[in-house]
């Protein structure tokens, strides 16, 4: 009997202390946070970026408007040669000259096409004519000189021929359009131009009627052009 007791409480005392033992270790353990996964360390995506250059090339450009009006008898392309309603010649002819730079609106689109705004500056340098032809009496034949421009004064029409007066014009033009490309290094569109005259110098018995390149002579006018482009391969 007392063997039994003896062996229960060893037993009892075994028990006891590997609960003692045990339980801390097993707190511990518990308490431990979970372990975790390593992070996984991601790829780097290379992003697709484009880059625009804010230079993107020249064009030169003919203005198929203009050529037409004048094969189809128009006044205007460089040069005029008109009556007005007094009986006034007004003849001009020179070159000009035209420079500027536009904004491409559709720049990130994959299609090679223009929806474009633009500033310009030209100027022309020219001569022209202005002449006043006599009226014709249709009785007594012989020349009455031209009604429209007589004299105030001193009475009689005035003669009014003057050729080869030199004038000079500079202006700012703003162009709104759309170019279409058509085939490799050509485009064709058409485009609006408001041109504002800076300052402008004229021969001294009249204004010209006509001025190169910016059109009837005035403060400001506006234009239509209708042009085919070449782009230069650089």
């Amino acid at each position: 009997m007392e063997r039994k007791i003896l062996s229960s409480f060893i037993l009892s005392l075994n028990l006891a202390f590997f609960l003692l033992t045990g339980l801390p270790v097993q707190a511990q353990n518990s308490n431990r946070p979970p372990a975790s996964n390593p992070p996984k360390q991601e790829e780097k995506k290379e992003a697709d970026e484009n880059v625009f250059p804010l230079y993107n090339g020249v064009t030169v450009s003919v203005d198929l408007w203009g050529i037409g009006s004048k094969v189809l008898g128009g006044d205007f392309y460089g040069s005029t040669d008109a009556w007005n309603d007094n009986g006034t010649n007004y003849k001009s002819n020179a070159p000009y000259f035209r420079i500027g730079m536009n904004y491409n609106a559709l720049y990130k689109k994959k299609f090679d096409n223009f929806l474009f705004v633009g500033l310009r500056y030209a100027m022309s340098s020219f001569k022209y004519d202005i002449t006043a032809l006599p009226v014709t009496d249709p009785i007594f034949d012989g020349s009455i000189g031209n009604p429209n421009q007589m004299d105030g004064i001193w009475g009689g029409s005035v003669p009014f021929n003057h050729k080869g007066m030199k004038g000079s014009m500079q202006w700012f033009e703003f162009c709104v359009g759309i170019r279409a490309h058509i085939w490799k290094q050509f485009y064709m569109g058409w485009g609006l131009r408001f041109k504002f005259r800076t300052s402008s110098s004229t021969g001294e018995y009249g204004d010209p009627w006509y001025v190169p390149g910016f059109g009837k002579y005035g403060s400001n006018t506006m234009g239509v052009t209708y042009t085919i482009t070449y782009k230069l391969p650089y």
